[in-house]
């Protein structure tokens, strides 16, 4: 190596961080609102139209109340768990030429249907955990 050349060494001397690497470090609220959070995990929220897609990235939480969608310090949506109709897991397109399991999420408010589509890892654990919510049986729960 010449005289005033340095080696880059990634690990230690990149300021640049993936998206990912600031989610693995960013502290998930165990609160909302003064509601416990239930459970949380990482999500894609399908914030488009039936003709066209835009999927947006954040967390999805559970809390006793409602479910609740983050994308960083901005609630893009919650359903209060006594408005929330029956989950589905559907399969739909997300990737080019890729079909996934998602949550097929339905907001009923006065005969208006509302619906949302999540990919979540473990979608079959989160109807559980949902249904487990609505019914009062989860631990730690209150209706």
């Amino acid at each position: 190596m010449k005289e005033g050349q340095a080696r880059f060494n990634l690990e230690k001397d990149s300021k640049i961080r993936s998206g990912l690497d600031i989610a693995r470090d960013l502290k998930l609220p165990s609160e909302i609102e003064g509601e416990k959070v239930l459970t949380h995990g990482q999500a894609a929220y399908d914030a488009g139209s039936i003709s066209r897609s835009s999927w947006k990235m954040g967390f999805l939480h559970l809390t006793a109340k409602r479910l609740i969608f983050t994308q960083g310090g901005n609630r893009l949506f919650e359903i209060p768990i006594d408005l929330l109709g029956e989950p589905q897991i559907v399969n739909r397109k997300w990737v080019p030429g890729k079909l996934v399991q998602q949550l097929r999420l339905i907001k009923e408010v006065d005969g208006k249907k509302s619906i949302f589509y999540l990919s979540v890892k473990k979608p079959e654990e989160w109807i559980k955990t949902m249904e487990m919510t609505r019914t009062g049986e989860s631990s730690g729960v209150t209706k």
